[in-house]
């Protein structure tokens, strides 16, 4: 005799042969395994996470039927009921199926509340999440951006603050609206976990899609006395940095057979940032708090006047205050008026061990500038 789980799953393959590559079959499997596994580090039952996370997509069949989007997973309840009923689920799971289901439409960043959900809910919620981050997340974002015919990215176009499901104005747009803040939204602390992890890499990859992108928004965008390029956007919170050094060596490297990143070494790391902004709010400096041994041992050590003020060295010099084992990056000499701290998902880049480019992404919410904290 076939298990539950067994008929259910053939139910369902059979029910999303058309579905698009981001919602198929594929996409079931793996929040099947990830809630299970979930659920059973939480004391809860692996078969009935894997049972809902089956069906917690029929709202996705739905759409196909009617032609329209979005529709919420809980207008799909009489669909999952009838596949429950069918496939002989126990009838005193089904309310916490249904529950799990409906569950997994709601976010914290959308002015849902997520707080006291059960074991079941919280798995299947985090599990479709996580399947929406890091690789496999991209890649899901770009297949339904284009089956939506949304474009890659629109530099400049204003983002959701409050998200909802729906089109939206390209897919790096959802990244930023839905993707990377997801990692803030997990209820369990497995899953929380995975998410720091696949967080760091759909910010990584923003930042190196933004960078091959090329120049998106002068508006965002200075050029320091030496010539550094700094790109800050306070919609993400990226910030760019590249010397003039860096960006003569790119230029060389393109007709070399050993190709761009010949030298340059990549550090990527996640931990506190504080970045100070002028009156215009243009960056004045950066400061990157515990950076990792492979980066401190490359910086030259100096000694900081004052925090939050450009230093004396200015014109993009790293600096390292050993002691503190902080790395400062001073851009102009311009007054501090406001500044941010936060957690901060960091790539330095190297070129023959003398620094040569920052790309970073402060995590969380994009932020109102004039909201930001104002210094006195």
């Amino acid at each position: 005799m076939t298990s539950i789980l067994d008929r259910i799953r053939d139910r369902v393959r059979a029910d999303f042969t058309d579905a698009d590559p981001a919602h198929d079959i594929h996409h079931l499997d793996r929040v099947a395994a990830l809630a299970g596994d979930i659920a059973a580090r939480q004391g809860g039952d692996p078969l009935t996470a894997q049972v809902a996370a089956y069906v917690h997509d029929y709202h996705r069949v739905e759409e196909a039927k009617q032609g329209r989007r979005p529709i919420r997973p809980e207008e799909a309840r009489a669909a999952v009921l009838d596949v429950l009923v069918r496939c002989g689920v126990p009838e005193e799971t089904h309310g916490t199926v249904l529950h799990a289901v409906e569950l997994t439409g709601r976010y914290r960043f959308g002015g849902d509340d997520l707080d006291n959900q059960s074991v079941i809910a919280a798995a299947v919620h985090d599990a479709d999440n996580l399947d929406a981050m890091g690789a496999i997340g991209i890649g899901r974002a770009f297949a339904f951006g284009g089956l939506l015919g949304e474009p890659l990215w629109s530099p400049g176009t204003r983002l959701k603050e409050r998200y909802a499901e729906g089109e939206t104005s390209s897919v790096l747009a959802h990244l930023y609206e839905k993707l990377v803040r997801l990692e803030k939204d997990m209820l369990t602390e497995p899953a929380r976990r995975l998410a720091a992890e696949r967080a760091q890499l759909l910010h990584g990859f923003a930042a190196e899609f933004r960078m091959e992108w090329g120049n998106e928004d002068d508006s965002c965008g200075t050029v320091c006395p030496d010539g550094t390029r700094v790109h800050w956007d306070p919609r993400t919170r990226f910030l760019s940095v590249t010397t003039p050094e860096n960006e003569r060596h790119d230029g060389q490297d393109e007709g070399r057979h050993d190709g761009p990143n010949d030298g340059v070494t990549r550090i990527t790391f996640r931990g506190r940032v504080g970045l100070s902004l002028d009156e215009r709010g243009r960056p004045v400096g950066v400061d990157l708090l515990e950076v990792p041994a492979a980066l401190a041992h490359c910086i030259p050590h100096a000694t900081r006047r004052r925090p939050w003020t450009a230093d004396e060295t200015a014109g993009s010099a790293w600096s390292l205050d050993p002691e503190a084992n902080v790395v400062w990056i001073s851009l102009t000499e311009n007054s501090v008026h406001r500044r941010l701290a936060a957690v901060g998902d960091i790539e330095a880049q190297l070129r023959d061990d003398v620094p040569a480019a920052l790309r970073l992404h402060l995590t969380g919410q994009p932020v109102d500038p004039d909201h930001d904290e104002v210094l006195s």
